[in-house]
């Protein structure tokens, strides 16, 4: 309880760079980016686990509810697009082992449930890591996520890439453009605005599948509302239902906020037209 100034203090941070982030017309864009994927992920680190600056260590076994749940699903979501689109084009590239090792990844990770990937990481690859040589839970759970979420997104974004009309690929040919500035400015650009529903459903499922993380102990929102059901100073007959009542009302404002974000993207992007 001391500490949870810690934890208040990175959900601060976290709103204050992401609301400009979301607004298309805000100022500082560059300023935003760099922001979120430098300074925050180091500065959420340090202020969630501690040994620096004075800090207490927090280890990760002690962290639980809306943080466990928004850190697996934050690095999820952030780790999940640009190794989709990596997959998704490596899927589609001319060399038969890039494209052949995508095609494995891909159906590997599309091939067993999430439960399986977590376990996998929680409990078996300890055992074919070096002696001495450990990856802390919170971590090997988090890196299953974002390889699984990341085969789904892969499908998802390939199948935007196919529909772009072969004309565009002739087009930046003859502009004399190469494969990466062709990728880059001209096919990626348009492909991820045909699939923004697909996108944003992967991200929503990969929210909701967050409680899974229970599986392996870590304790998410749902897991810490169910732990409660057994502490006697909070134990009551409607402890149950007010309990799964407030933890699905959690995650019903973020995944429909996600939801109306992404209408008002395809809205002003004009998707579909």
């Amino acid at each position: 309880q001391a500490e949870i100034w810690r934890v208040n203090l990175v959900f601060l941070f976290g709103f204050v760079g992401l609301v400009p982030m979301l607004g298309p017309s805000a100022p500082f864009k560059s300023f935003n980016i760099a922001f979120l994927l430098g300074f925050y992920p180091v500065f959420t680190f340090v202020m969630l686990t501690g040994g620096v600056f004075g800090l207490p260590v927090v280890e990760t076994t002690d962290w639980g509810g809306l943080l466990v749940t928004l850190v697996v699903a934050v690095t999820g979501i952030a780790a999940s697009l640009p190794l989709g689109i990596l997959l998704a084009l490596g899927r589609r590239s001319k060399l038969p082992i890039i494209r052949y090792l995508c095609i494995g990844f891909i159906e590997v990770f599309r091939g067993v449930p999430l439960i399986t990937v977590l376990f996998m990481a929680s409990v078996m690859l300890p055992l074919f890591l070096p002696d001495g040589v450990n990856f802390d839970k919170l971590m090997r759970c988090l890196i299953g996520v974002a390889l699984f979420s990341s085969a789904y997104m892969a499908e998802v974004v390939r199948g935007g890439l196919q529909a772009i009309p072969k004309g565009q690929y002739e087009a930046a040919a003859a502009l004399g453009l190469g494969y990466w500035k062709t990728t880059r400015l001209i096919i990626l650009p348009q492909a991820l605005k045909l699939v923004i529903p697909g996108i944003v459903n992967t991200f929503i499922g990969l929210f909701k599948d967050t409680t899974l993380v229970l599986i392996v102990g870590l304790f998410d929102l749902l897991g810490i509302v169910q732990f409660h059901f057994t502490d006697a100073s909070w134990a009551t007959p409607e402890t149950h239902i007010t309990g799964y009542v407030f933890a699905g009302a959690v995650f019903w404002v973020f995944c429909f906020a996600m939801s109306r974000y992404s209408i008002f993207m395809e809205n002003r992007l004009s998707t579909g037209r």
